[in-house]
């Protein structure tokens, strides 16, 4: 890992310009007067490492489109023989193209050939080298050890600065290829095939393996539990060949995990065959960085104008150069074609060198420069081009551009569209996805446009049609500056105080326009409205929970402008009920044991009970002063958090709060709430609504107007929370959506409440989501994802299903029935936007014995969703069968055999008492292939492993792309419905509409079936949501571009570039050999309008010249 960290900095040189190496500056010189040279500059970038191999290139540049390219690909270069017989650089990148080509389509070919010229994946071959270098160093098989370490690369590497990435190793012990298995380095496969032999003597835990990195290329039937075996080699070489058979045959059988990664030793070019060693030798040159050459002429020249005659020339043209330019000519070529004018050509000469013609423009000359510029690259034939020579040759171009003859036209439209962006103002969007001009480079650059490429080959690859894949592309990112609110409104909410009824606020002022005027820091604005709702959430048993109330009742002592409530519960009786499947436990009577559940002793509900007593008799407010007297007897200021009151503490406060209030004495009156059950169950109702609420877990918590904020003990929290919603309180008023007559906590909790709060499903921002895309894995004929059966609220099995849930469970487990259970609940309680698949996430299911239950139950529900979806009582036969297989045969040993007939004459009862066929069910039980089955779970298991990167045994949900693991927290039903509603709105309804309204072209009718366009769905939605763009889409159609627009149709284009450009500004000549290069390889269609300044006060480019060409 530490050589990895060495190599961090490698990635970064995408973004940032490396250490620049001037290999010639060339100046011509006077000795050649006859055929004198121009003066110019050659400049050439190399990288700090030496040439890596274009063939081991392209398999890096293939694996980003699909990870299986890389094997696919090296499987075909392997299998043909036709670049054995090239001999030349040119003939291996054909050959190479041609390979490679063979996995793209379209553009994507384009991109993948450009990225080769532009060497791209160079870096990530370099990182290679660094890791084989470690893999080295930690078996002592230094640079010292090796062979040839007097060849010409050492001697090349003292020209090299010290870096770390400059070294390429060379072979260790004379081999080009080793596999590192942790514990040792192999040269030859015999060595190879002995290590295999002896796996099966060592264990688990004293196996010493390689680090494997999520970049690494990892043969896709590897079993990621098995060892490790690294393979450092080059494809192109024997070595290579013969360790790749042998490695891919050892993980077929699941012996080891098989990483490739790919590294020519210096000294094997010799080794392997020419078309592997192109690209390597000498360092790499660098393409797509701009150089800028501040050059100034400093040469100055003595002239005596007294002894000036007419016809007389100053300078002798056989003695001075006359190949620089003066004011647009060249006198070189003038005297070459005219001769016989030498005298009057050099007279000419004479007149603009001397002071009668000033070498600067006046200052009302550049007035409309900017439009004028503007208006030659408008008119001319290649536009781009021209505002590229604009840019980097302005100086030689500034006189011509200001005497010519501006069309009014032109200059009204710019002024006209300068009210809507400010003069001089860049911007970009690549298919409305506005991009940071000040950041971007080629490489940045290129990587947008190939995952706009790559995003939408996978969807033509769907059969959708071209204009529906533009409009795909233009949809924005899911925003994230939604607030997520939790709609908390209920009767179990006890409120304090109401700031408009209560007689305490009387003399605020109710006029809300008040919310508008500024106040100073700390103050509030105080008006007799509810516009923010405190709600505290506590467990009135614990320490937090007592302190919260405290906190509470001094903001509202101090006349805090909130409308402050509180919500109870008991941690206690909420674990019981997520233990108890989400129900309430039952109470039994002494004279009825046998139908109720006893009820243990619980602090939490006692008090529950006790405050809605004095609620219900007293009044809310005596209610919570009960709280405080209980503080006080308690002493909580000094207590920790976690700990709990006492019951004698309890008792104690409640006699004293009723002690000058109750006709009767208080301990009667205690006594009697012991055994009545009333306040009990409106107890536990409290302590059930938080628990779907989702907060049980989060005590103390505090809801500020629905939104959700945890650990609410500090005053300064709810203060916060009171500032952090004022703008929207602020923005309502002003706007006029919020008025006298709005009831606020209704409005918000109407337009964005949810009935349920988990941060795992809410939480915003691809930091804290995974998402991987689903759309090869739709595309592949054999893959599980199409093979698999989905499950269906009952009557909407024909419907399209815009959101998939694909379950991974662990059946071996309790949290994986569990969990299963509750998938199947959610669909019970019904759902029209979803459907539900099941992934067996099971360790080494092959290891099962023939007749296992746990192979018997899985057949069972597999072959349910198959064959008896469409059965209204499917669903509730397999939530029984579940219930029925954790009591009789989870806690049995899994990997025994079982009575096979006796289990499926059980299963066959369940079946019959849901209407469902038991003689399928018997037939497909007592045909089954137990290999193929077991087979079948392995391959399961494998592709959730490499697609999500699930461990085994691992409980996770997988809707529509996003992965939300299945941890210690409780996860229900009403989870599901939650991460249904949220995923739906925030990134699926946009794709869902759009394939909705689809005139599909060249797909059999008989194939749009809703179980297509749920696919479909799924894997375009999952693809998206992967691409890095912003939230919201850039609007450029806004501005007229009749006049002052350069407009490039492409019918067919996948790309589409809305630019406004200040030619003449620094972001106008980084845009214009960018913009150049993306016409050239990818053919976008373009919007570029014009934005000039009016005038240009200050020309720097007078005596600097800046160069920006990006490719070779």
């Amino acid at each position: 890992m530490q050589g990895f960290m060495k190599l961090s900095r490698l990635f970064r040189l995408s973004s940032h310009l490396i250490p620049l190496i001037i290999l010639a500056i060339l100046i011509s010189g006077l000795s050649d007067a006859k055929h004198p040279q121009p003066k110019n500059v050659q400049v050439s970038l190399r990288a700090k490492w030496s040439g890596t191999s274009l063939l081991l290139e392209a398999g890096e540049l293939l694996a980003k489109e699909q990870k299986n390219n890389f094997w696919e690909f090296g499987k075909q270069w392997l299998e043909s023989d036709h670049h054995l017989a090239s001999t030349s650089p040119k003939d291996c990148f054909e050959e190479i193209l041609k390979h490679g080509s063979y996995f793209l389509s379209g553009s994507l070919e384009s991109y993948y050939q450009l990225s080769l010229i532009l060497r791209s994946a160079s870096p990530k071959l370099v990182l290679y080298r660094q890791l084989a270098q470690d893999s080295l160093s930690s078996f002592s098989l230094s640079h010292e050890e090796s062979v040839n370490s007097e060849n010409a690369s050492d001697i090349y590497y003292k020209d090299l600065d010290r870096w770390p990435v400059s070294r390429n190793p060379n072979a260790p012990k004379g081999k080009c290829c080793w596999v590192d298995v942790g514990s040792t380095i192999l040269f030859d496969v015999s060595e190879l095939s002995a290590w295999l032999n002896t796996l099966t003597t060592l264990s688990q835990d004293s196996r010493e393996e390689p680090e494997i990195f999520e970049f690494d290329h990892i043969y896709p039937e590897s079993n990621r539990k098995s060892p490790g075996a690294v393979l450092y080699g080059a494809l192109g070489t024997n070595c290579f060949s013969n360790f790749h058979l042998a490695l891919v045959e050892a993980s077929i059988k699941g012996k080891v995990q098989y990483v490739v990664r790919p590294i020519l030793p210096s000294g094997c070019e010799s080794e392997a065959e020419y078309c592997a060693t192109v690209g390597t030798g000498s360092r790499l040159n660098l393409a797509g960085y701009g150089v800028e050459l501040a050059l100034k002429n400093m040469e100055y020249k003595a002239i005596d104008d007294s002894e000036v005659k007419k016809g007389i020339t100053l300078e002798d043209p056989r003695t001075e150069d006359l190949s620089q330019e003066v004011r647009g000519f060249i006198f070189s070529k003038l005297l070459e074609r005219k001769p016989e004018l030498t005298a009057d050509l050099m007279e000419f000469r004479d007149y603009l060198l001397s002071s009668t013609v000033s070498d600067t423009l006046d200052v009302w000359e550049l007035k409309d420069l900017g439009h004028q510029t503007a208006q030659r690259i408008v008119q001319a034939s290649d536009p781009l081009h021209s505002m590229q020579e604009i840019n980097q040759n302005f100086p030689n171009l500034v006189s011509s551009l200001s005497r010519m003859k501006l069309n009014q036209s032109i200059k009204d439209e710019i002024i006209t569209n300068q009210r809507m962006v400010p003069p001089g103002k860049s911007l970009i969007a690549i298919n409305g996805d506005l991009i940071n001009i000040e950041s971007i480079d080629l490489f940045s650059l290129m990587g947008l446009v190939h995952g706009e490429l790559s995003l939408a080959d996978q969807i033509a690859r769907l059969k959708v049609p071209q204009k529906d894949i533009k409009m795909l592309l233009y949809t924005p990112a899911p925003s994230e500056q939604g607030s997520f609110r939790l709609d908390f409104r209920s009767i179990h909410v006890h409120y304090l105080n109401n700031l408009e009824e209560d007689s305490m606020y009387r003399r605020w002022r109710s006029n809300l326009n008040e919310l508008l005027m500024p106040v100073f820091p700390g103050q509030f604005h105080y008006i007799r409205k509810n516009l923010y709702h405190a709600v505290y959430i506590i467990d009135p048993s614990s320490a937090a929970g007592l302190k919260a109330v405290d906190t509470m009742m001094y903001m509202f002592e101090n006349h805090v402008p909130m409308r402050f409530g509180i919500i109870l519960f008991s941690s206690k009786l909420a674990e019981s009920i997520e233990e108890n499947d989400g129900e309430i436990p039952a109470y039994f009577e002494e004279n009825n044991k046998n139908k109720f559940r006893k009820v243990e002793e619980d602090t939490s509900s006692l008090i529950i009970s006790l405050f809605l007593y004095v609620e219900e008799n007293y009044g809310t407010k005596m209610a919570v002063q009960f709280l405080i007297g209980l503080n006080n007897h308690w002493g909580v200021s000094k207590a920790d958090d976690d700990e709990v009151v006492e019951k004698s503490y309890v008792e104690d406060a409640f006699v004293e709060a009723l002690k000058s209030k109750a006709n009767s004495p208080p301990q009667e009156i205690l006594l009697k709430m012991k055994n009545e059950l009333t306040f009990k169950e409106r107890a536990d109702q409290s302590t059930f609504f938080v628990y779907k609420l989702g907060l049980s877990r989060m005590q103390p918590c505090l809801l500020m107007n629905g939104l959700v904020y945890g650990s609410s003990q500090a005053q300064d929290e709810a203060l916060q929370a009171m500032n952090e919603d004022l703008m929207k309180l602020q923005e309502g008023v002003y706007y006029g959506h919020i008025n006298s007559r709005t009831d606020v906590l209704e409005k918000f909790l109407s337009e964005s409440g949810h009935p349920r709060y988990n941060p795992h499903i809410i939480r915003e921002g691809k930091d804290h989501q995974k998402f991987v895309s689903l759309a090869t894995s739709v595309l592949k004929r054999d893959s599980v994802i199409v093979k698999l059966k989905y499950l269906h609220s009952p009557e909407t099995e024909d419907d399209m299903k815009p959101v998939t849930h694909l379950l991974a469970v662990d059946l071996t487990s309790k949290r994986g029935l569990k969990f299963l259970r509750h998938g199947l609940r959610y669909l019970l309680d019904g759902t029209k936007r979803a459907r539900l698949g099941i992934l067996y996430n099971i360790d080494n299911p092959v290891s099962f014995p023939q007749g296992s239950p746990f192979l018997l139950l899985v057949k069972v529900i597999d072959f349910t969703a198959s064959s008896f979806r469409y059965r209204a009582k499917a669903l509730e036969f397999l939530n029984q069968l579940i219930i029925w297989y954790e009591a009789q045969h989870l806690y049995s040993s899994q990997t025994s055999n079982t009575n096979v007939e006796a289990f499926i004459e059980e299963v066959a009862k369940l079946a019959e008492a849901n209407d469902l066929k038991s003689d399928r069910l018997r037939s497909a039980l007592s045909e089954i292939s137990w290999d193929s089955f077991k087979d079948y779970l392995q391959k399961v298991s494998g592709f959730l492993s490499s697609e999500f990167g699930l461990g085994s045994g691992d409980n996770a949900v997988i809707t529509n792309g996003r992965v939300v693991l299945h941890k210690e927290d409780s996860f229900i039903s009403d989870d599901l419905k939650l991460l249904e509603t949220v995923e739906y709105d925030r990134r699926i309804k946009p794709v869902a509409t759009i394939i909705e309204q689809v005139e599909w072209e060249g797909v059999d009718p008989d194939d749009l079936t809703s179980d297509f366009l749920s696919d479909t769905i799924m894997a375009i939605s999952s693809a998206m949501s992967i691409r890095s763009r912003g939230a919201d889409n850039a609007h450029f159609e806004v501005l007229n571009a009749k006049y002052s627009a350069v407009i490039l149709e492409e019918e067919n284009a996948i790309i589409h570039i809305d630019a406004v450009i200040d030619p003449l500004s620094s972001s106008g000549q980084k845009l214009a050999p960018l913009l150049r290069l993306l016409q050239r390889w990818f053919q976008p269609s373009m919007r570029i309008v014009m934005n000039p300044v009016e005038m240009t006060r200050s020309l720097e480019r007078n005596t600097n010249q800046e160069s920006s060409e990006c490719i070779i």
